[in-house]
């Protein structure tokens, strides 16, 4: 017999039995198994499901949204403690230096300031006579005689203005060699009036909250000046 004659037997009804007929379905529809449903592309739980499945499901979907949102914002948290710490320390440091700085300018205006001061003390002769005139006009009303303390360097100069000021004819000038170039002191029986160069000093820089010492000054001591003693004195309208 040949193989042509082996597939084309037919076999009869009466051996054939009971038979279903086989029929071929698209993948995309899902599986069929005889005697089963068919599998869904979208897995267990989701459609074809049970309800305790579909329950179980969205229930473990919501816990674990729930972490991830608690772990997400635990993780915000602690970012902003160590944000927050690191502008504190910055804070704190620039702080130092603003402090640090500031001691530093306040320093050198000082000591600019005493610089200029000695400069113009020692180069501009005439600056202390408006200090005198301005501590003698709170006086001069009251008490016609007051006394004029002076550092010897100012004496010849304060004198030869005064002498030619009216209003000043009854003062005495004294030459004190404890007094500083460019200030004075003015006594009368009440009471006096301190305008010496380290009280003027002292008056401004305290409005800055330090106390730094008055600058030294050393001023050349004309000749005349230069021979009178510390009680050496001469009226005002003296010849």
């Amino acid at each position: 017999m040949g193989a042509s004659d082996r597939f084309s037997r037919t076999i009869s009804k009466d051996k054939v039995g009971e038979a279903s007929q086989w029929e071929l379905r698209p993948l995309a529809a899902g599986t069929r198994v005889a005697g089963s449903a068919a599998l869904s592309p979208h897995g267990p739980g989701r459609a074809g499901g049970s309800g305790r499945e579909q329950s179980g499901y969205e229930a473990g979907q919501a816990q674990g949204y729930a972490e991830a949102t608690l772990k997400a914002q635990q993780a915000r948290a602690a970012d902003k403690e160590r944000f927050d710490g690191l502008l504190e320390q910055l804070q704190v440091r620039f702080d130092e230096l603003s402090s640090q700085t500031a001691d530093a300018l306040l320093d050198l205006a000082l000591d600019i300031a005493g610089q200029v001061l000695r400069h113009e003390v020692q180069t501009r002769r005439d600056g202390i006579l408006p200090v005198v005139r301005e501590a003698l006009a709170l006086v001069i009303e009251t008490y016609a005689h007051p006394t004029v303390r002076l550092a010897p360097a100012d004496f010849d100069l304060v004198r030869e203005s005064l002498h030619g000021d009216g209003q000043f004819h009854g003062c005495r000038v004294v030459a004190d060699a404890a007094m500083t170039p460019g200030g004075c002191r003015v006594e009368t029986p009440q009471g006096e009036v301190d305008a010496t160069l380290a009280t003027r000093w002292r008056r401004v820089i305290q409005t800055l909250g330090v106390n730094n010492p008055p600058p030294d000054i050393v001023a050349e001591v004309p000749c005349a000046a230069a021979t009178m003693t510390t009680a050496a004195a001469a009226p005002a309208d003296a010849p």
